[in-house]
């Protein structure tokens, strides 16, 4: 944490900006990172006034890669857009709990604003394009038949599910980051609706995925393992089915807009 640390406060120093927040993304804060996982850290910047009234647009990407740290940054306005539009990478930066910068207010507003404000098709969508991406092209293929393309493929799968848990009462969830709690959650809702409501995810395709991210933690990324049959086949079944969840627009951001108005010191 010491070198990413001092990593970005290189890069506020050279590129000129603030970071906002800076985080973990991918495996680790997924907590399915093998020995050998790099480092992706992401963060959200802010440039100077004056930068956003240039003629020659300023950059909206930072990005730069030293050993096993990847690092990529957007410029707040690049992120906001993306955000609105809910994106899901954007809205996991902002549920990540490995934080390695926090300007004690931005990740939190907007945080809770996109947790009320998503839309549950655009969730929906990219966590199935996740898994049948991941299943087609390296498993199915034969091509990177690793644990870690099983669970990539098998973490959109069970995202894509659990934003549809409520679909029913209109109620649509964003899955937590960790992806073993997202696993733990489902057996709970599984528990408590045992009489009511149908079988979300296989029990025992849910213990093999915790088994999985056990034996992935302890291995390395890329060594390849055989077929899984009991993954493939649910993956067949669920990319064969189409679930429809409520499509909305995000309309009212005025509160997000004042805090970008606030940070830059514009004043009507």
């Amino acid at each position: 944490m010491q070198e990413i640390n001092k990593l970005l406060t290189e890069i506020e120093k050279t590129k000129g900006i603030k970071i906002l927040f800076a985080i973990e993304a991918g495996s680790r804060v997924w907590r399915m990172a093998s020995k050998d996982s790099d480092y992706d850290v992401r963060f959200v910047y802010v440039r100077p006034k004056k930068d956003y009234l240039r003629i020659n647009k300023q950059a909206d990407v930072i990005d730069t890669t030293t050993d096993n740290i990847d690092i990529v940054g957007f410029d707040i306005y690049k992120f906001t857009k993306l955000l609105l539009s809910s994106n899901p990478s954007m809205i996991e930066w902002l549920k990540s709990d490995i934080i390695y910068i926090d300007d004690g207010k931005t990740k939190e507003l907007l945080k809770k604003f996109i947790e009320e404000k998503f839309n549950p098709i655009a969730l929906y969508h990219h966590y199935r394009s996740m898994c049948k991406q991941n299943y087609l092209k390296y498993l199915k293929s034969g091509e990177m038949m690793t644990h870690k393309k099983y669970l990539y493929a098998m973490r959109g799968l069970v995202n894509a599910k659990y934003v549809m848990v409520d679909n029913k009462i209109g109620v649509y969830r964003i899955p937590p980051i960790d992806f073993n709690k997202t696993i733990k959650k489902i057996f709970e809702i599984e528990k408590e609706f045992k009489y009511k409501a149908p079988e979300i995810i296989s029990i025992e395709v849910l213990n093999k995925l915790l088994e999985i991210i056990e034996l992935k933690k302890t291995g390395f990324e890329k060594i390849k393992v055989s077929k899984i049959h009991l993954f493939e086949t649910y993956i067949e079944t669920f990319l064969k089915t189409e679930a429809k969840p409520e499509s909305r627009r995000i309309i009212d951001y005025q509160e997000v807009q004042e805090h970008i108005f606030d940070m830059l010191g514009v004043k009507e």
